[in-house]
């Protein structure tokens, strides 16, 4: 198993950001635009990286989806599955830690799979969709987003947002997730550029941060960890204003 990377730190700054159970921009109204015109009820939906659970509750509260969550972090799922129980979700929502490489599932088990920013940390992302692909029933969908980078090397921005942020970091264009997409047999491959939306988002959270935020904050996290976390913004922001950051939202079906 990898080290756990998001501490308390980040998983407090994130959550204060982006709301309680989500370390990804967007809450509801994101998940909507990625599941949208999908029918989910009663649907076996495989969350591949589903950190600390708050989609996976919403894709049971408001989808009616039976929900699967998988992430590498153990401290992670432990806060999701008790999000999952405070919920009264248990018998719909099941979150388990797993390592990297092969899912632990048979194949053609799920009906979806599902991600929110999470596929970024996998590195062999060909060998990955291979996986998705065998996991989903004929007629299954892939349904996600994920945070992608323009193509080329890394600029020096990129790299400075790696080292401040202290996460690995596997970016690629979104257009490569489409060629894997496509490699692995998946067809109707659909992608869409979130650049704009989210640049907008960050120049907001950046300013609360610098105002309504800090006060929560600061007795949280200190005053050290504040001041690298609004720095970790500006950077965000720096990458996004670039380009080098281009988030992303894919959708791709297996035949059948």
């Amino acid at each position: 198993m990898p080290e756990d990377e998001y501490t308390f730190e980040e998983i407090t700054v994130l959550q204060a950001i982006w709301g309680e159970g989500f370390l990804s921009p967007g809450g509801q109204a994101h998940l909507d635009e990625i599941v949208h015109g999908l029918d989910l009820a009663d649907k076996l939906v495989l969350d591949i990286g589903c950190a600390v659970g708050g989609y996976d509750v919403l894709l049971a509260q408001n989808h009616g989806a039976r929900v699967i969550g998988l992430d590498v972090e153990a401290p992670l799922v432990r806060r999701g599955q008790e999000r999952v129980r405070a919920a009264g979700l248990e018998g719909q929502v099941d979150l388990r830690v797993y390592p990297p490489g092969p899912l632990p599932f048979e194949a053609q088990h799920f009906d979806v799979v599902f991600s929110k920013d999470s596929w970024l940390h996998i590195e062999d992302k060909p060998s990955f969709f291979e996986e998705v692909y065998r996991v989903l029933k004929p007629g299954g969908v892939v349904a996600a987003s994920d945070w992608c980078c323009k193509p080329g090397p890394f600029s020096k921005e990129m790299f400075y947002f790696f080292e401040i942020e202290g996460l690995t970091y596997h970016m690629e264009p979104l257009a490569d997730y489409g060629r894997y997409l496509e490699q692995a047999g998946f067809v109707d491959v659909e992608l869409k550029d979130i650049h704009a939306i989210y640049r907008a988002m960050a120049h907001e959270e950046l300013q609360r941060m610098k105002t309504t935020l800090k006060d929560e904050l600061v007795p949280k996290i200190g005053q050290k960890w504040y001041d690298h976390y609004v720095e970790d913004w500006r950077a965000i922001v720096t990458i996004l204003d670039t380009g080098d950051l281009q988030p992303g939202r894919m959708r791709a079906r297996r035949p059948g």
